[in-house]
């Protein structure tokens, strides 16, 4: 295992959790790279004959971003910030909407403080925040089967 630099904390040293799709999709890629030997970086720099990691701005701007344009997240004429970090707050908001435990979702994103993963990466869905304000709502509003 190759490390790039120190982790933030020890949350963030832990492995990292992969479903099995991830992991069948990364192996698919790997053989088709030229880098494709046990230790080889996964998304590996041509440039520097796989001896580095391509850099993050440059997956994203080939790899990632293109992905998000096919599957309809963004329009090609899009130029808003898009990367890695974003599909971290995208995620931690999905799984939050999908009503995840917060302590499933901090796990996944590694953070050593839930308050990190629900005050900072969880962002608020108005389609649930509608959806609990008309339940509210019906209760209050609807007559008491008690009142003649």
């Amino acid at each position: 295992m190759r490390e790039v630099g120190k982790p933030k904390s020890r949350a963030s040293k832990a492995p990292v959790p992969m479903h099995g799709l991830l992991v069948v999709s990364l192996l698919e890629w790997k053989k088709e790279t030229p880098y494709n030997q046990p230790g080889d970086w996964v998304f590996a720099s041509t440039k520097l004959k796989g001896a580095q990691s391509r850099v993050a701005n440059m997956l994203v701007e080939e790899y990632l971003r293109p992905k998000a344009e096919e599957a309809g997240i963004l329009a090609a004429d899009d130029r808003r910030r898009f990367g890695f970090h974003t599909c971290r707050h995208s995620l931690a908001t999905f799984l939050v909407s999908k009503d995840f435990d917060p302590k499933t979702v901090q796990s996944l994103l590694r953070h050593a403080d839930v308050k990190t993963t629900l005050q900072l990466y969880a962002h608020g869905n108005m389609e649930k925040g509608l959806a609990a304000q008309g339940q509210m709502l019906e209760a209050i509003l609807q007559p008491s089967a008690m009142v003649q």
